[in-house]
């Protein structure tokens, strides 16, 4: 039986929406469904019973086209949620720098209790037991050989103590971004990010691509490997 996924996210998606759309062999085991919105749009959904219910026409419209009809969310229909981009940003833990466990906690709690990520993510396990994932914000593309070095056990640690300190407490478990697409530590590699497109909503400005300046934004190859890891991620049941 296919595990049905509702993904929720601004227009970091729209490199996984056009992913998806090019991996067939992914349909058989898996149907996502998307619900997105450029930049902090997504902050119009609120809760109604078990239903997530856009409270601007704008964003209705917006998911209405990236869900491909859906005019509103039905927390019951999905067995997995994937909640991505929405603010949530990466936390790094420096490991020649020492902070004390009370620091560090209040450090992590600052940089997530005010994001659309949470308190999406909030609303849903309020009325589901369903699995529930995150997914932060892409790293930003390296731009110059010359950036500093990071080491990448900075941004796992980053991502352990998050789940430690705040997801775990909603049985929710943020996936890090792949190893793969990573560089220096704290960057994705340009490849990822080269002929990156907007997110497709339904306007004159879909499919456009980012300018070259942008460095947040990622392509469909970046998509491909986030959301294969994803799946293995998932499909492992890890544990929250």
């Amino acid at each position: 039986m296919k595990r049905k996924i509702c993904v929720i996210g601004n227009s970091h998606v729209g490199a996984l929406k056009t992913a998806w759309d090019l991996m067939p062999e992914w349909h058989s085991e898996n149907e996502l469904v998307f619900f997105a919105a450029r930049a902090n749009g997504m902050s119009d959904l609120h809760l109604e019973g078990k239903h997530l219910i856009p409270r601007s026409l704008k964003l209705e419209e917006s998911i209405r086209f990236t869900s491909g009809g859906l005019s509103n969310i039905d927390v019951s229909d999905y067995d997995i949620f994937l909640i991505y981009g929405l603010q949530m940003e990466a936390f790094f833990i420096e490991q020649d720098t020492f902070f004390s466990a009370a620091v560090i906690r209040q450090s992590v709690i600052d940089s997530v209790s005010n994001t659309l990520s949470l308190h999406i993510l909030k609303q849903i396990r309020s009325v589901t037991d369903s699995g529930i994932y995150i997914g932060h914000c892409p790293l930003p593309e390296l731009q110059s050989v010359e950036e500093e070095v990071y080491s990448t056990e900075d941004y796992i640690s980053g991502v352990e103590v998050m789940n430690d300190e705040v997801f775990k407490s909603f049985r929710a478990k943020l996936i890090p971004q792949p190893v793969a697409t990573i560089v220096n530590g704290a960057f994705t590699k340009p490849e990822f990010s080269k002929g990156s497109k907007r997110l497709s909503v339904g306007d004159d400005r879909d499919e456009q691509e980012h300018p070259e300046h942008n460095r947040k934004h990622m392509n469909d190859a970046f998509g491909r490997e986030w959301l294969s890891h994803f799946f293995e991620q998932a499909s492992a049941g890890s544990s929250y």
